[in-house]
């Protein structure tokens, strides 16, 4: 008996050595989901290249699930109010936290933080870790930040005006150099992506709006304003009149339809990846007022009601190791958080984002704008209203002042109704209101 108890501890003592954590039980998967990486392409190459090698070195399976903002937030408060859930950890915007603090969806991530500070290989941006503090908590972990630029096809730069620089562009500049296009092709070839789907509105309230009158909401109906929307009828003469069909811009600029495109850092990507010899980015143009973009930043967190809470942050571990920002910037666009993976020099297309969004983040007339927050279920009105007051003014005529006049009284309503404060470069002023 002694002999048969001796080889049964020995044998035990082999397997514990030799067989994988990952075997040594049930498999554990983990829920995750996101608003993030919605387009197909983007799904399947989070699933079969970043969270299979996590699911590698882990063991752990990943269930990700890509939802419309709704469904998303619906879901999340959902699980919260009956205090039982199925998600371990979620990824959305920041300007969706201020809801999910206050509805009980998040936890203080401010020790999962801390564990990564003290591993020493990876070093968040200050300013991201100081803006995913919401409502008194840490409420979520930087995991990646994404912007949006301008590519041209190397063809399109004989006619850019002369004695300007393109990495300081203006938008005078950007409407010179479709007039000299358009009078030496006989063809317009500016585009956005201003169709169904398309981010044509993040331009109009982040971009030319702060670039022009040094604001997002304030300054709305304000004389700045009214120019603003006078430059952009005469943009129209020299836009690619499918603008108002296109979703993504990668399309149209390898079809050879567009030479100059603005659009979001992922969806300009297959364009660079596919022919980077053929294109240039440049930072987007720069108003009165400054050069405006928007910083769009996603966070992770891990629900009070996870049931994985501890293998949810194993994934948050490796999502935010230096080599997997890296990873993910390659992948779809999407820049990193750390300054270690920063640091790293891609290659192809992803090194020609790199320099234009450096160049944007450095230049010195950078105006940051950050997304609204603070508008609960009315977030899904802040877009269209600024797309509606474009297409009232650009395309149907209509007089300027009046048209702003009656939109601003919708989005005083909206920000008074939400009692929401205003998005930077606005002063943080609540209820955010038009002057």
């Amino acid at each position: 008996m002694r002999v048969t108890t001796l080889m049964a501890v020995v044998i035990a003592a082999i397997l514990a050595f030799t067989v994988p954590a990952a075997q040594t039980g049930p498999a554990v998967e983990i829920t995750f989901t996101s608003t993030q990486f919605s387009p197909v392409h983007e799904t399947e190459w989070a699933r079969d290249t970043l969270f299979r090698a996590f699911e590698t070195e882990t063991g752990i399976r990943v269930r990700f699930v890509s939802e419309l903002a709704g469904p998303y937030m619906d879901r999340l408060q959902a699980e919260a109010r009956v205090g039982r859930g199925s998600i371990d950890l979620t990824g959305t915007l920041h300007g969706d936290f201020p809801i999910l603090v206050p509805a009980g969806v998040a936890r203080d991530m401010a020790s999962v933080q801390a564990d990564l500070a003290r591993r020493g290989d990876r070093t968040f941006f200050p300013d991201l870790v100081r803006i995913s503090q919401v409502g008194g908590i840490q409420a979520y972990v930087p995991w990646m930040q994404a912007t949006y630029l301008i590519v041209a096809h190397k063809r399109a730069m004989a006619y850019f005006p002369r004695g300007s620089n393109p990495m300081a562009m203006t938008y005078d500049d950007l409407l010179e150099w479709g007039d000299a296009i358009k009078a030496a092709t006989g063809t317009r070839r500016i585009g956005f992506p201003a169709g169904p789907g398309g981010l044509f509105g993040r331009f109009l309230h982040g971009y030319i709006y702060p670039s022009f009158t040094g604001s997002q909401v304030k300054r709305f109906k304000s004389p700045e304003a009214v120019e603003m929307w006078r430059y952009l009828r005469r943009l129209g003469g020299v836009l690619h009149p499918s603008s108002f069909l296109y979703s993504f811009m990668h399309e149209p600029l390898l079809l050879g339809e567009v030479w100059v495109a603005w659009d979001h850092t992922a969806r300009l990507l297959p364009a660079l990846r596919d022919r980077p010899d053929d294109f240039v980015v440049l930072p987007s143009p720069a108003g009165p007022r400054g050069r405006s973009f928007l910083s769009v930043i996603v966070g992770l967190t891990i629900p009070k009601t996870a049931p994985n809470a501890e293998a949810a942050a194993r994934l948050i571990e490796f999502l935010t190791r230096p080599r997997t920002q890296v990873l993910t910037v390659q992948g779809v666009a999407f820049f990193p958080t750390v300054r270690e993976a920063a640091g790293a020099v891609p290659t192809g297309g992803m090194k020609l984002l790199a320099e234009a969004v450096t160049a944007q983040q450095g230049a010195r007339d950078a105006r940051v704008a950050l997304l609204p927050v603070g508008l609960g279920v009315r977030t899904g009105e802040f877009v269209p209203l600024y797309v509606d007051t474009f297409r009232e003014i650009s395309v149907l005529g209509k007089p300027i002042e009046e048209v702003l006049a009656a939109q601003a009284r919708k989005l005083e309503e909206l920000y008074r109704a939400m009692n929401a404060v205003c998005p930077p470069p606005d002063p943080a002023i609540t209820p955010c209101r038009p002057d």
